[in-house]
């Protein structure tokens, strides 16, 4: 029975971090997307950087539900923020942005299958 319980409560604390993660990974990817206008190649690698973390950590929370596509969506987006963050540094902000938008995609493809729009205007995962 104490097992069942801390399975829970472990379960409820890796929801909540990954909510916490696409917190960060909105507003890190407003930051990139202004600092790519800009042509801003440190902060914009930052921000890329703080992308593909954030990534790594939804490979793990994915890994851990055995959910592969969502797995697969949250590579594909670790490698495409990388891919910004290198073409950024390199001062290709043309390339970055769309390299950006490729990323992006698969930030939505993840969402298009794993979140729904509640009642009260909230996200939850399905």
């Amino acid at each position: 029975m104490c097992a069942l319980l801390l399975a829970g409560v472990a379960w409820s604390q890796s929801d909540a971090d990954y909510q916490g993660w696409m917190k960060s990974t909105a507003a890190a990817a407003g930051s990139l997307n202004k600092n790519l206008t800009a042509k801003a190649g440190d902060a914009a690698a930052t921000d890329a950087k703080t992308l593909s973390d954030n990534m790594s950590k939804v490979v793990a929370y994915w890994q851990a539900k055995n959910m592969s596509d969502a797995v697969k969506f949250a590579q594909d987006a670790k490698a495409g923020f990388a891919q910004v963050g290198d073409l950024a540094a390199a001062g290709k902000f043309d390339d970055a942005a769309a390299a950006m938008k490729t990323a992006q995609a698969n930030c939505g493809g993840c969402h298009t299958a794993h979140r729904e729009r509640s009642p009260d205007d909230t996200f939850k995962m399905k």
